[in-house]
């Protein structure tokens, strides 16, 4: 069997399976029990080069750098990453849980109560304009008996009330009544919240939100995003002059990096999008990797312009792409 490093001693490694885990569970600092803790074996500053190092190393692209001409292979993901059960629960707890996920704009909750329900990942949670104007979020669980608080997809409320056992909840998640629990002694309704969710609103009105546990999340949007809503294309659009006009789903039974691979990918865009040429240029059209976004630039012409296909598309890992016009 293949070890990580031979820096690590892995205790209770009984399959190959585990040992993937244990590669993925190094880059997300997730706790398995090693003979000797990592941060013992790698000085801080080099800790997170180190963990990029492993996963290069193990996806065959430590190698040399490819040449000029941008035709060397380069290896994509093993095919098991996007059927296996295993990994994607791991890619719940490492990726969705812990990462800044864009759900959507201000301008859709502009009023006091307005709400939307979210299930990204299997976590169900609830975004809400509060009475200030300030935008939480929270896990759609109700802290009794973890019935969902919200059944519908999105509403207007000022008290959130559990159909189950009639517990309720301010905008703020904070608990307002408890039927037969609140008086009795010793029962805080301050503890019995809704969880709370972190809450970016960045400068162009988008909302972000963060699932991580703790008080503070261990990525702050910025280590992610930084400036990704300063783009100098965006200096054409006014965001505050969009409205919310609605909604439209399609459902696939695919992995979500199937759908994050072919948004970021042209190589089907001649034959399966032949409409293309109509409002982007692709022999101009490249695309541009900062932090964790990808930029798409596709160059429309001024007529293009002109008709209003002034287009900005970002990619925004792990489960969100955005295009504006």
């Amino acid at each position: 069997m293949r070890s990580i490093s031979q820096l690590l001693t892995v205790k209770y490694i009984e399959d190959s399976r585990l040992e993937l885990l244990l590669k993925l569970a190094t880059i997300s600092n997730l706790k398995f029990r090693l003979a000797t803790p990592l941060s013992r074996l790698v000085p801080p500053y080099l800790l997170p080069l180190f963990q990029m190092s492993v996963l290069m190393r193990y996806l065959g692209l430590g190698a040399a750098a490819p040449v000029a001409d941008g035709k060397s292979p380069v290896r994509a993901l093993p095919a098991s990453w996007y059927t296996s059960q295993e990994m994607y629960e791991l890619e719940r707890r490492a990726i969705f849980s812990r990462r800044w996920l864009l759900t959507t704009h201000k301008a859709r909750i502009p009023n006091t109560g307005d709400w939307i329900r979210y299930d990204v990942a299997g976590y169900q949670f609830i975004i809400v304009r509060g009475r200030q104007g300030k935008i939480n979020a929270m896990h759609n669980i109700c802290r009794h008996r973890a019935f969902p608080v919200v059944t519908k997809d999105q509403g207007n409320s000022l008290i959130f009330s559990c159909k189950y056992h009639g517990w309720s909840y301010g905008l703020t998640g904070n608990l307002t009544k408890a039927p037969g629990y609140q008086d009795l002694e010793g029962f805080d309704k301050s503890k019995n919240s809704l969880f709370p969710i972190h809450v970016h609103v960045d400068k162009n009105g988008f909302i972000w939100v963060n699932l991580d546990a703790g008080d503070k999340p261990e990525v702050a949007w910025e280590d992610d995003f930084n400036g990704v809503d300063e783009q100098p294309r965006f200096e054409h659009y006014n965001f505050d002059d969009y409205v919310f006009d609605h909604t439209w789903e399609m459902e696939g039974e695919y992995n979500w990096k199937i759908l994050a691979d072919n948004y970021n990918e042209c190589y089907h865009c001649k034959v399966a999008h032949p409409d293309i040429p109509s409002i982007a240029d692709l022999n101009s059209y490249y695309v541009e990797t900062k932090n964790a976004y990808i930029l798409h630039y596709g160059n429309s012409t001024p007529e293009q312009i002109a008709n209003g296909f002034r287009v900005a598309s970002t990619y925004f890992w792990p489960n969100a792409s955005m295009n504006i016009s």
